[in-house]
């Protein structure tokens, strides 16, 4: 009878023992599936990933008009002379009393004024150049800085090629093309050059 109890006893406590160690068996499954789970999530996409480039570019600032855009010639002579420089407008150019014939011409300048500056020291009854540039300058303003551009390159190989009586010094900002008198000092053609790139700038925002 003691016998059949013992074995009863042996069975009862290995019952138990197998129940301990089933659950032990479950609860490392849990804990290595929680691992597993953890990994996989702090490597995804949508966890805790990098942000890339595109997300943290800094926007780009659009460009700011020039003032100059819209300006005709006679206006922009105006202005140069309220920066304080000594010019002032002689003629105002048409279609037809422009020398060069490129008013209103595809390429051409779409405004043009001549101006006296009295530093150059030549006299202006004595000119008979029909684009009198020595006694002061010229404006010319085109439809777009390409055009304006390649006025300035056309007027440049001009100075190169015909000796001194054709040189003077040149200017361009946006579509705008100032020329200059050679009888003007360096320091005089650079101060005009100077009040032509402030022109251009904006005017500050409110």
């Amino acid at each position: 009878m003691s016998g059949s109890r013992r074995s009863e006893r042996d069975r009862g406590s290995g019952n138990a023992s197998m129940a301990v160690f089933l659950v032990a068996v479950a609860v490392v499954a849990c804990l290595a599936g929680y691992g597993v789970r953890k990994v996989t999530l702090s490597n995804d996409d949508s966890g805790t990933s990098t942000p890339t480039a595109a997300s943290t570019a800094t926007p780009t600032t659009p460009t700011a008009p020039s003032a100059l855009t819209g300006l005709n010639a006679e206006v922009v002579a105006i202005k140069l002379a309220a920066t304080g420089l000594p010019l002032r407008t002689v003629r105002v150019y048409t279609a037809d009393s422009d020398p060069n014939q490129l008013f209103g011409k595809p390429g051409g300048y779409t405004s043009k004024i001549e101006f006296a500056d009295a530093r150059t020291g030549v006299n202006l009854n004595g000119v008979t150049n029909q684009d009198p540039v020595e006694i002061g300058g010229s404006i010319e303003v085109f439809a777009n800085a390409a055009n304006a551009d390649a006025r300035l390159q056309q007027l440049r190989q001009i100075s190169a090629a015909g000796g001194q009586l054709t040189q003077e010094v040149d200017f361009r900002q946006d579509g705008v093309v100032l020329r200059l008198s050679r009888y003007l000092a360096q320091t005089q053609t650079q101060a005009y050059g100077t009040a032509l790139t402030a022109l251009a700038k904006p005017p500050p925002a409110a």
